[in-house]
């Protein structure tokens, strides 16, 4: 497959969509099918962003080449012409017209045209300051989960243990979850992908509620509303899914490269956002992972073959002690305490 090619195809297709939304009679249904493009293809927002790029900025890039310039006063020529498949809406003439226009309007270049003046674009940007670009924001949450609410609307919650770095730009917003779990609504913007980074993954969407943990040597990605696609990084990890409300995605690319789907009660995964903890039918050495994030105080098998017994309850995290108690109430457990410890013994093992 010829690279190069692909790459323009793409930009012309970034370029008629731009158009579209652009149109005074773009419709809902177009809105719909615009977003299933974007997440169709990761290379799909890449073209789109650098078409918004081209847009907003090719008239303030101009000032400092000429050459680029003239190509983009070409363009605006046979945009202003007509051309079939892409509508023009009354964009200045020239760029030195763009640059002195005291509001800059959203226009789309020919379709043909879009691949090679967006190259240039892009190419010029590379090498010039970026003023007033946003350089990212960290968040970490140590001892309690936090509500953030970005600048774009869209609402994370933080848990205990996580960090993150936050860049929003014009054209894309893009989350780094370093370590730890957040759940992340998204404020609807299909001209900006909001995608989250972890490990060798990145999960994109537009506007949904999704959940990603980044632990250890494990991604787990959580979908609850709308539509997420997500992607393995690595040079060797081109894996691509699609996940529906209730799906999750486990990936070990540091370990093993596994990508396991299953289906899950998504709002018992994310009640830690609501202050709580619930199980239903949970391994305990897997609620145990749970509780143990939120005290000081672990509690921890004292056989590990006790990790394969199943427990349901809701629990408020933090009180590890009445929290063991409660356990050990309902399954044929006795704890037993030591200092910071609680060692969690069958009630017929050893341990005392």
């Amino acid at each position: 497959m010829n690279t190069t090619t692909t790459t323009e195809a793409t930009l012309e297709e970034a370029a008629r969509w731009s158009a579209r939304l652009c149109a005074p009679d773009c419709s809902d249904r177009d809105r719909a099918d615009f977003e299933r493009w974007m997440l169709a293809d990761e290379s799909h927002a890449d073209a789109f962003a650098a078409t918004q790029l081209l847009s907003d900025g090719v008239g303030l890039l101009a000032d400092a080449d000429a050459e680029l310039a003239a190509m983009a006063d070409e363009a605006y020529a046979m945009g202003a012409e007509g051309d079939p498949a892409v509508a023009v809406a009354a964009p200045p003439r020239t760029a030195q017209q763009l640059r002195r226009a005291p509001q800059r309007r959203r226009w789309t270049l020919p379709a043909g045209l879009a691949a090679g003046v967006v190259a240039a674009v892009i190419g010029l940007s590379a090498m010039q300051p970026h003023h007033g670009a946003p350089s990212g924001e960290r968040y970490a949450a140590v001892d309690a989960a936090r509500r953030i609410e970005l600048a774009d609307g869209s609402i994370v919650q933080l848990d205990v243990g996580s960090e993150m770095r936050v860049e929003l730009t014009p054209r894309e917003r893009r989350i780094d979850l370093e370590r730890g779990r957040a759940l992340f609504e998204v404020a609807h913007d299909s001209t900006r992908p909001f995608a989250v980074s972890a490990a060798r993954s990145r999960t994109t969407a537009l506007g949904t509620r999704f959940q990603v943990q980044n632990d250890a040597d494990t991604v787990t990605v959580t979908l609850t509303e709308g539509s997420v696609a997500v992607e393995g990084l690595g040079s060797r990890d081109r894996h691509r899914e699609r996940l529906e409300p209730g799906d999750q995605l486990r990936i070990a690319p540091e370990r093993d490269g596994r990508w396991v789907r299953r289906r899950v009660d998504s709002e018992v995964v994310t009640s830690w956002s609501h202050g709580r903890l619930v199980f239903r039918g949970t391994p305990l050495s897997e609620a145990l992972t749970e509780i143990n994030r939120y005290s000081r105080v672990q509690v921890h098998l004292g056989d590990p073959d006790l990790g394969r017994l199943l427990v349901s309850g809701n629990f408020i995290p933090g009180d590890n002690r009445s929290i063991a108690s409660a356990i050990a109430s309902v399954l044929p457990l006795r704890p037993i305490e030591s200092g910071d410890e609680i060692l969690l013994f069958g009630l017929y093992g050893s341990g005392d």
